[in-house]
């Protein structure tokens, strides 16, 4: 029998998570999602054929049963859930991906021997490539908070932060993906529009972007030298540059992360 994972809640980010385990190779997971609605577990079990589902009344036989328990409710849903499987978080490790719930308010509603580890996981986790910032509650042994990190790198990469930093890097690293997304898709429209297949575009465009991060992470560049030196007086890149300039792209955008960070404060505080 493999390792017990237990997810409350059967949504995206429960999905990509699920997919991300089942990456590994080296381990048997044991899988088991309880769902509220239908359409979410039928969702699950399609991401996840392997998996079982529970419905959501039996939260505490699912929380009973599993190792680990990733909680993927709605944030205002999280205390609820909490109270309903208390008894069986005895000596369980709960990570909660709940955007804006403290892990004080958390560690309230388990039983004491509980370790509840808070988390923020992107989209790219389904493909093991994603970013995962993440603290911890009281009670972790040293064995453990090493354990616990090799679970989460499993999704990519795993970064340890104090929890005041976390409505930050949910800004940065829980919207960046859609961030980009968001960038490219007047790229794929302007390159269909004239003529490229949208694989070709796909492609070549996601290679290009791929590979300028793969330039920052293996050289000391910083991105301003990179806009730089493409910006040859008269040419091409300089010609489009120019004009996001003068449409102030950057303070657009700034405004956008202000709007992101107020509402991640927002939440954190609520």
């Amino acid at each position: 029998m493999g390792i017990k994972i237990g997810f409350l809640g059967a949504g995206r980010i429960a999905r990509a998570l699920a997919q991300g385990l089942l990456r590994d190779r080296e381990n048997s997971w044991d899988l088991v999602a309880s769902t509220r609605t239908r359409e979410s577990g039928e969702a699950f079990v399609k991401a996840v054929p392997r998996a079982r589902l529970y419905p959501q009344e039996r939260n505490r036989e699912l929380v009973q049963e599993s190792d680990i328990v990733f909680l993927c409710v709605k944030p205002r849903e999280v205390v609820g859930v909490l109270r309903q499987v208390r008894p069986a978080t005895v000596g369980k490790w709960i990570v909660s991906v709940a955007a804006g719930v403290s892990l004080a308010s958390m560690v309230e509603e388990v039983d004491p021997s509980a370790r509840i580890l808070r988390a923020m996981p992107n989209l790219p986790s389904l493909v093991g490539q994603g970013v995962t910032p993440y603290c911890l509650g009281p009670g972790w042994s040293a064995s453990d908070r090493e354990q616990a990190k090799k679970l989460l790198e499993r999704f990519g990469v795993a970064v340890e932060l104090e929890e005041r930093f976390f409505p930050l890097v949910t800004v940065l690293a829980g919207c960046g993906p859609a961030y980009f997304c968001a960038f490219l898709i007047p790229l794929l429209e302007f390159a269909t529009e004239r003529g490229l297949s949208a694989p070709e575009a796909r492609r070549m465009l996601l290679s290009t972007f791929s590979g300028a991060a793969e330039l920052l992470k293996q050289t000391e560049l910083d991105p301003a030298e990179v806009v730089h030196e493409s910006r040859t007086p008269g040419g091409i890149t300089n010609a489009a540059i120019t004009v996001l300039e003068q449409k102030e792209w950057q303070a657009t955008l700034r405004s956008a992360l202000d709007a992101a960070w107020s509402r991640a404060k927002t939440l954190e505080e609520s």
